[in-house]
């Protein structure tokens, strides 16, 4: 696991077992960790990225149902680090979006593609995605942050590489990785 600094002040969700419903935590409250180990995850019912042993202290950040929101404070290995979750490799990606709402005008784009037509033009043209207008630039896209189809596909591709047509509930989708 990478992060920031040298010391480890990671934001990240603490399934706090066995509340009673006179349990109630406060932003910036210091807790200890009962169980002789509990889940660290992204999210609430998310992925689980690590375990903090019994009598682990966190420091409350919000609460969310019967889920706490904490900082961890240690220490790490200084040449684990960056200065920028930009530099770890696999992180994150850079693409192009085109999303249509038909089969058959998305196989229709994919050829014109494959054809060699610009997929940033042909995005501004045809998508019906939120980002069609900046030629179907996504941004940074970090793992996980499409629907699952989607995120498979994109990590798929090589940079510079297009995709094949992807059905999602929302639509069809064609990407283009670029970075």
């Amino acid at each position: 696991m990478r992060i920031i600094k040298s010391i480890l002040f990671v934001l990240l969700l603490l399934q706090v077992s066995g509340l009673n419903a006179q349990d109630t935590f406060n932003q910036g409250d210091i807790v200890y960790v009962k169980e002789t180990k509990e889940n660290l995850r992204l999210t609430p019912n998310g992925t689980v990225i690590t375990q903090l042993p019994q009598a682990s202290k966190v420091m409350v950040l919000g609460v969310e149902g019967n889920w706490v929101a904490v900082q961890v404070a240690g220490w790490m290995w200084k040449p684990s680090l960056v200065s920028s979750k930009l530099d770890i490799k696999g992180l994150y990606m850079k693409a192009l979006h085109i999303m249509v709402e038909t089969e058959s005008e998305a196989n229709e784009i994919k050829s014109l593609l494959d054809k060699g037509s610009d997929f940033s033009t042909l995005a501004k043209e045809r998508s019906k995605g939120p980002n069609a207008q900046k030629g179907g630039d996504l941004g940074v896209v970090n793992k996980g942050d499409l629907l699952p189809e989607l995120d498979k596909a994109l990590r798929s591709l090589k940079t510079g590489e297009i995709s094949t047509v992807v059905k999602s509930p929302i639509g069809y989708h064609i990407f283009k990785r670029t970075e």
